[in-house]
């Protein structure tokens, strides 16, 4: 008998082969009948998820007055899908250090907010960077160009201007990030909010949380292998008027959780 083979009880010893083999049928019976019920209790509580969440954000938002639209009765899972796509956002980050830095533990402190910041580029002296006019930097949102080809995907971000074309997946036009290739879409970095009036550069009235957040996508841009720091979005003189407005907006659509915010 080996170490790992049980020891038999007295009564063992007295079963006759054939009585044997009839106990071990039933615990193997006994035993398939509790997976059984397990998975079958597993099934009902899926399936009475499945009814009641529906339910309960048609009756939230029935209560807080938002529309019986997909995007009003979803608006409380909206923090989740953010907190969803930063957890994406990090474990790509994560992998990058880990292959370029020797990171090799390097999600969890990313997961606390408790990572050393690494170095970027300079834009302004990199091989073949270029400077922007947000005009300029709006032809590069992978138009048709003259030859049937799609034009570039770049976007920018804390002033910053990446080429995304290898994640036409995401931000080709009609995918979940077109939204923000073509501009600098910094505040919806911050806030998770994609709205038209949250695409916008400015950061102002965000908390320095918020803020960081920003940093942390430039470093995902900066590492990711597949996209490259192609230059810098160029200053320009903008009405001030227009600027403040264009902010009220935006704090108007982040301060109403009527937007539709980055998801998975």
């Amino acid at each position: 008998m080996t170490a790992s083979e049980p020891k038999a009880t007295t009564s063992d010893k007295l079963l006759t082969p054939l009585e044997k083999t009839g106990h071990m049928h039933a615990r193997t019976m006994h035993a398939r009948t509790g997976c059984l019920n397990l998975c079958r209790h597993l099934g009902l509580f899926l399936l009475s998820l499945s009814v009641l969440v529906p339910l309960g954000l048609v009756a939230s938002a029935a209560v807080a007055g938002r529309p019986l639209t997909h995007q009003g009765v979803t608006q409380p899972l909206s923090g989740l899908n953010f907190a969803l796509m930063r957890l994406a956002r990090d474990i790509s980050r994560a992998k990058a250090r880990r292959r370029r830095f020797n990171q090799r533990y390097a999600l969890v402190p990313l997961l606390l907010g408790k990572e050393e910041p690494l170095p970027l580029g300079d834009p302004d002296s990199c091989i073949g960077c270029i400077s922007f006019t947000r005009d300029e930097l709006a032809d590069f949102d992978g138009r048709p160009l003259p030859d049937g080809s799609p034009s570039p995907l770049y976007l920018s971000i804390l002033g910053r201007v990446y080429d995304v074309s290898g994640g036409a997946a995401f931000y080709g036009p009609g995918k979940s990030y077109h939204k923000l290739v073509g501009k600098d879409a910094t505040r919806a970095y911050c806030t998770g909010c994609l709205a038209p009036s949250c695409l916008i550069s400015s950061t102002a009235h965000l908390s320095e949380a918020q803020r960081r957040e920003a940093q942390r996508w430039v470093e995902l841009y900066e590492w990711h292998d597949k996209y490259t720091l192609v230059g810098r979005l160029r200053e320009e003189a903008a009405d001030p008027a227009e600027e403040e407005m264009a902010l009220f907006h935006a704090l108007e659509a982040e301060l109403s959780g009527n937007h539709r915010p980055f998801e998975m």
